[in-house]
């Protein structure tokens, strides 16, 4: 069923004056700082919220996985009615939300209003799929794809800066809630750069909304997400765990078969499954397995004590910061520039690049992870990798999208990826909790080998389909 909204008249004039395009990016460019603040500031604060509302960790788990939840559903509803209505009109409602949420998440008086917070939170990941999609539309070529490097260079900065943050500001504000409280500030402050100096795009889909096509994506990525977000407490054999994921495939399936017997679709899978396209979305997908799935591996790796295991370094929440900081440098620098070095060699060559850098990365880190310095040393080449790859794919995306369909194919990519991570970290856990040392709970060295050859693996053939991609393209 299709649901025609009232009338709207689409936005006129050309795209912004060159003088213009700085300045607007610029703003963009902190609402994507506040969303990598936002990303990085929350997780190593959630043992003071569990112990602030008394709940266990299993219980503060839910924390992270509703706002991926939330975040599942709401990217690609945003996106798709932004190229309908706006992406600014969308990009204000997604920031709006996001105020509010963080408000009830400070002030929360028990644990289920922060659980509801946490959930209103969930359109910040649509906020990257909504100026990718404004950007596009003020600049293109190799301007554009500097201004979206830009942005996710900003995202990627603002994750590092806000995990070296977050205890620092607990600290000199006394307690977890006035810390939580920085981010509402943050947002706000967001909100208002999307109120009046972030313009509105021109280009407008076609005005009819796919209500069915909505409703079934929303309850099938619902459904994927919430059983992924379990496999880790509840293991992938849990009936639970088994029925969401089955149950999200039948409704994913049924949902495909509707969106492609409509004329107007809520996600055009032609475009999606086109030949110049899908290889570049299933690339992203390995991607966001390594980008993703190895995190938890690797923290849990570096804080493991070597005393007791024979690998690991026993490090703490801010030693692992420092150590990993490098990595995180040289990402945001790598996602910033990734548009000198595609101007030189091509967009396709670039992320293949990076895909390469990650691949040996994680291929010497099989190999290498005895000293902290050999950890750092090769984890910064991943980062390199991961710098170019993030800022490479949503301009590789955003230009292969058909006018008027920027924001949703952006906002799948975005989906896509978080699907994949998911998948990897639920693999990863398995791999973890079942590759064990001789009579110990804990996980042996060859378990976390699995985890980055498989992440080196998914690198080397994201490379492939890269380039993969470019000769069709060209053909």
């Amino acid at each position: 069923m299709t649901v025609s909204p009232p009338p709207w008249k689409a936005a006129t004039g050309q795209s912004a004056a060159p003088a213009r395009i700085g300045a607007v990016v610029g703003f963009m460019a902190f609402v994507e700082l506040t969303s990598g603040i936002f990303q990085g500031f929350v997780p190593p604060l959630l043992p003071s919220v569990a112990s602030l509302h008394h709940v266990s960790a299993g219980d503060i788990a839910l924390v992270t996985s509703l706002q991926l939840l939330a975040a599942a559903v709401c990217v690609p509803v945003l996106t798709k009615l932004g190229d309908i209505y706006g992406h600014r009109r969308m990009l204000r409602l997604a920031l709006a939300v996001v105020v509010l949420g963080s408000l009830l998440v400070a002030w929360a008086p028990s644990y289920e209003i922060l659980l509801v917070g946490r959930l209103l939170t969930g359109p910040l990941s649509a906020w990257l799929p909504l100026e990718i999609a404004i950007t596009r539309d003020k600049v293109r070529g190799e301007t554009g794809r500097r201004a979206i490097g830009l942005l996710v260079g900003c995202l990627t900065g603002g994750v590092a800066l806000g995990s070296l943050l977050a205890g620092p500001t607990e600290d000199l504000l006394g307690g977890v809630r006035p810390a939580l409280l920085v981010l509402a500030v943050l947002a706000a402050l967001a909100l208002g750069c999307a109120l009046f100096l972030i313009p509105e795009t021109s280009t407008r889909a076609a005005r009819r909304i796919d209500t069915a096509g909505f409703v079934g994506l929303a309850l099938a990525l619902l459904l994927l997400q919430y059983g992924l977000s379990q496999t880790s407490k509840l293991g992938w054999g849990s009936s639970t765990v088994l029925g969401c994921l089955l149950g999200g495939a039948v409704v994913l399936a049924v949902w495909m078969w509707w969106e492609l017997r409509i004329d107007q679709p809520a996600v055009d899978l032609r475009v999606i499954g086109s030949r110049s396209m899908w290889p570049v979305q299933l690339a992203a997908m390995l991607f966001a397995i390594a980008l993703f799935g190895s995190q938890s591996p690797n923290s849990t790796f570096l804080a493991t004590d070597p005393d007791g295991a024979g690998y690991g370094f026993g490090l703490d929440t801010t030693g692992i910061a420092l150590i990993t900081l490098p990595s995180q440098i040289v990402s945001v620098i790598g996602a910033s520039l990734h548009s000198r070095l595609a101007a030189r060699i091509g967009l396709h060559r670039t992320i293949a690049t990076g895909a390469a850098l990650l691949a040996v990365g994680y291929g010497a880190l099989c190999v290498a992870h005895g000293q902290p310095a050999s950890f750092a040393v090769t984890t910064t080449l991943v980062g390199c990798g991961v710098g170019l790859m993030s800022g490479g794919f949503p301009s590789l995306v955003a230009e292969r999208a058909p006018a008027g369909q920027t924001g949703i194919a952006a906002g799948i990519y975005n989906t896509l990826r978080t699907l994949a991570g998911g998948i990897a970290g639920g693999l990863f856990a398995v791999v973890l909790s079942n590759v064990l040392l001789a009579g110990s709970s804990l996980p042996s060295a060859e378990a976390y080998r699995v985890v980055w050859l498989t992440c080196a693996v998914s690198g080397l053939f994201a490379a492939w389909l890269v380039l993969f991609a470019r000769r069709r393209t060209a053909e």
